[in-house]
């Protein structure tokens, strides 16, 4: 028998000033005797949204399908007669054309408004007027309201922590792997980082989304950064798996990864430890050559294995330090 399971919910920031913006609209519509004053709820629901940037966009895309619905349906009923079929014609016609002009996300708001033309069962200049502050009550006091968002400086820096900190742990197991026979890597430690990469890249995207005339963000380009080098580590995991450890390269591969992990974030140790990467790479003619196809496969693998080491590396080197 299949339990019945509540999920977990706490009310965020964005469920207050939604709340709050639903009584604000229709005591400001109420007292300015706006008739349907109501659905300045429905406007300021639609409007609020997880950034400032969004909220730019639907209100605009609202504004522009409400009025063009008022026009349209004004006309049209007037012409056709008040019938629920005139109604669906109406509706049939006006979709599409909201997809034409790229408003389409205002559909819902300018439907509203569309039945409150076919309530009024005539349309007069007072009712248009009347329709136009309503859209313009709930539209304003959903951008007024997203003007307020939260700090996400915090949660960018904590998500940054916790990046490096994984990083720190993968790069440490890598060295341990490369010097005892019997630890075996998995893709899995490498699939939660790149998770949790993702999750820091949204939150950093909605952070740019929330400052006008700002379109990069630091940290957005510092969590594609190391997506990029978890990509190689992933790449990473079945090559340390395939160095045997009696191959010669692999004590000089651990030393390396060692200190890789040892400072995760510091820009001037990249530049080291690209320099002890290149002495490894020097040093190549003076190991012993494979004698049976283990040693090849193995010797392949640790000469792969270095060469997405001196990626990884690089591509820390291009992206310098974070700037806040």
């Amino acid at each position: 028998m299949k339990t019945f399971k509540l999920n977990p919910y706490r009310i965020g920031f964005r469920t207050i000033k939604t709340a709050a913006g639903m009584a604000i609209g229709v005591i400001i519509a109420k007292q300015l005797g706006v008739i349907n004053f109501s659905s300045a709820a429905i406007l300021v629901v639609l409007c609020v949204k997880n950034t400032k940037m969004k909220s730019m966009q639907a209100a605009w895309a609202r504004f522009a399908s409400c009025l063009m619905g008022l026009i349209f349906a004004s006309l049209v009923f007037e012409l056709l007669g008040y019938y629920p079929v005139v109604l669906g014609l109406i509706v049939l016609l006006f979709i599409p054309a909201t997809v034409v002009i790229g408003t389409q996300e205002g559909v819902v708001t300018a439907c509203v408004i569309i039945l409150h033309c076919f309530n009024s069962k005539g349309v007069s200049l007072d009712f248009i007027l009347n329709e136009i502050l309503l859209i313009i009550i709930g539209l304003s006091i959903a951008l007024l309201l997203n003007l307020f968002m939260p700090n996400r400086s915090r949660e960018l820096e904590d998500y940054k922590t916790n990046i490096e900190q994984e990083f720190q742990l993968i790069l440490s197991e890598f060295s341990e792997a490369l010097k005892y026979v019997d630890i075996k890597l998995d893709h899995r430690m490498i699939a939660h980082v790149q998770l949790t990469i993702e999750k820091a890249k949204s939150v950093a995207f909605m952070d740019v989304e929330n400052h006008f005339g700002r379109n990069d963000n630091s940290y957005y380009h510092y969590f594609t950064m190391r997506g990029e080098q978890a990509l190689l580590l992933y790449r990473m995991v079945g090559l340390i798996n395939n160095v045997s450890r009696s191959d010669q390269l692999h004590q000089q591969l651990s030393e390396l990864i060692h200190e890789m992990s040892q400072n995760i974030s510091g820009h001037d140790h990249t530049a080291i430890r690209l320099h002890d990467l290149y002495a490894i790479q020097l040093q190549l003619k003076d190991h012993q050559l494979p004698t049976s196809y283990e040693a090849f496969h193995s010797r392949a693998s640790a000469f792969q294995l270095l060469h997405e080491l001196e990626n990884y590396l690089h591509i820390k080197s291009k992206f310098g330090s974070l700037k806040k």
